[in-house]
């Protein structure tokens, strides 16, 4: 991928993480049995912002590469334990939330691209993965801190 023109190696790149993603999500049932739901999420809380600042920092594009795949593995359970919960959050409304959350988890994948592109034109790509990553890292604190205040965390994992 180092010799390879600009658009090819985006299309490379975007190429590995549908394709860890793919992965990992084909593995998430097998991974929910083994780890909890929250050990899951906070792994990837953690490990997340890392693979990005890896690729950010090396500046080279195998490391970008690698690290979207990364990126990619990490992300692909979270969606369907977010579903997952929601479901549980409110049994007699288990379909609706788990709806709700699809919708934001669809408007996120469509819209995020664009508004990360046109963001990075007028800062820097760099300036915006980091608010990228804060956002993200304030929004796993809401959610966990929510969670905490919420419905005890089940047992059994």
């Amino acid at each position: 991928m180092i010799s390879a023109p600009d658009p090819l190696r985006g299309a490379l790149a975007l190429t590995a993480f549908s394709l860890a993603m793919f992965v990992s999500r084909s593995c998430g049932d097998a991974m929910l049995l083994r780890f909890s739901e929250k050990r899951i999420v906070m792994a990837s809380a953690l490990l997340l912002p890392v693979a990005v600042l890896i690729g950010m920092l090396v500046h080279t594009p195998l490391a970008m590469s690698v690290s979207v795949a990364v990126i990619g593995l990490l992300v692909g359970p979270l969606f369907p334990v977010a579903i997952s919960r929601a479901g549980r959050s409110d049994p007699s409304r288990a379909a609706s939330m788990a709806a709700k959350v699809s919708v934001i988890g669809y408007i996120a994948h469509l819209a995020g691209p664009p508004f990360i592109g046109l963001a990075a034109e007028a800062v820097s790509l760099p300036v915006t993965f980091t608010l990228v990553i804060v956002l993200a890292t304030l929004g796993i604190g809401v959610a966990a801190r929510e969670r905490r205040a919420g419905s005890p965390e089940r047992t059994g994992r």
